[in-house]
């Protein structure tokens, strides 16, 4: 189970949790009201005790939620769900950089080779004329599989796009590793979520832990938009 946790600054200090169900998945939706006194603080600090006796150890909560309000948890892992939807990713990109992937030249970096790596280059050699690596070790491994399967040597125009999974990538790029919470996407969801899931981080992190537990398939969402920094 994780926790879900709103903060509202206005009324009297309080901290309250109930038990909810998100398309079946078990949620402690955490309510934190009041502005931040002493009272508050213990308050919180017995809810956390009582989170963490529970077995709950991750949350979602908004972006803008004080770190005092997250009682120690940490955030839901949402770099799994964005690998799992890189096709949606990669179309949107393409569309948002105005890139015609039959011509498009794309670099894909990390810090090492891995299976989501070898994932995301295989997408990449189905979709572009010129792909980039950076991928650090077994990088040679990846070029020489990515010639036997597809005929594609690595390297030609310059590219046009990073995709990277490399941890304090600039958002300029497509995130997909670690530090990819810097980079908000926004998604078409399913009918039944569409009014049960808050848009931006909060929301991504719940479907992040509804596609995790096998309650969301990726094919069940779309990218709407990404947003790339300078």
């Amino acid at each position: 189970m994780l926790a879900w946790i709103t903060y509202q600054p206005r009324g009297l200090p309080r901290v309250r949790h109930h038990i909810q169900l998100l398309c079946g998945l078990p949620l402690c939706r955490v309510e934190i009201g009041g502005h931040p006194s002493v009272l508050l603080r213990l308050l919180l600090r017995r809810e956390g005790h009582a989170l963490r006796e529970a077995g709950i150890r991750e949350g979602a909560w908004a972006e803008d939620l004080p770190s005092w309000g997250q009682m120690d948890l940490r955030p839901v892992d949402i770099a799994p769900l964005r690998r799992a939807v890189l096709p949606s990713l990669l179309a949107c990109a393409f569309q948002q950089k105005h890139l015609s992937p039959g011509s498009a030249s794309v670099r894909l970096t990390a810090p090492g080779t891995s299976l989501p790596v070898y994932w995301a280059a295989q997408l990449l050699a189905e979709r572009v004329r010129y792909l980039h690596l950076a991928a650090g070790c077994g990088q040679q491994a990846l070029e020489d599989w990515l010639l036997r399967r597809y005929g594609l040597a690595c390297g030609g125009a310059a590219p046009s796009l990073e995709v990277s999974l490399s941890p304090d990538t600039p958002p300029s790029a497509l995130l997909l590793g670690e530090g990819c919470r810097c980079q908000p996407v926004e998604y078409i969801l399913p009918p039944t979520l569409r009014d049960a899931v808050p848009p931006g981080i909060e929301g991504e992190c719940l479907l992040a832990a509804l596609h995790r537990q096998g309650r969301l398939p990726a094919s069940e969402l779309a990218v709407k938009r990404i947003h790339f920094g300078a």
